[in-house]
């Protein structure tokens, strides 16, 4: 029996704008993935053929989680010291919103 290789957790943070006023509602989803999951690269392949019999081949990758993923405790903090809830946390995304405070003083 072989020993399943290590797997990091992931995390990738994404904001609904890219600029704010103070005082504007931010709206912070964390993608994750669970360290136990261990996912492996499934390929998929396919061909199309046109009325002349000429074909064309593509393919893309997914990333498969080989166990179920397990929601994750995510926790947030910024450099303006917001406070943010967690509005929603199902397996793999976690949707957090703040009001952006007056950065703080130099």
């Amino acid at each position: 029996m072989s020993t399943p290789p290590s797997v990091t957790p992931t995390l990738a943070l994404s904001t609904d704008k890219t600029t704010y006023n103070v005082g504007d509602e931010l709206v912070l989803t964390a993608a994750y993935s669970d360290a136990t999951a261990a996912p492996m690269t499934l390929t998929i392949n396919a061909t199309a053929t046109d009325v002349n019999g000429v074909s064309v081949s593509a393919s893309t990758t997914a990333t498969v989680n080989t166990q179920e993923q397990q929601p994750m405790t995510v926790t947030v903090s910024d450099s303006f010291s917001d406070t943010y809830t967690e509005v929603s946390n199902v397996t793999g995304t976690a949707v957090f919103t703040t009001m952006v405070q007056a950065p703080p003083s130099p």
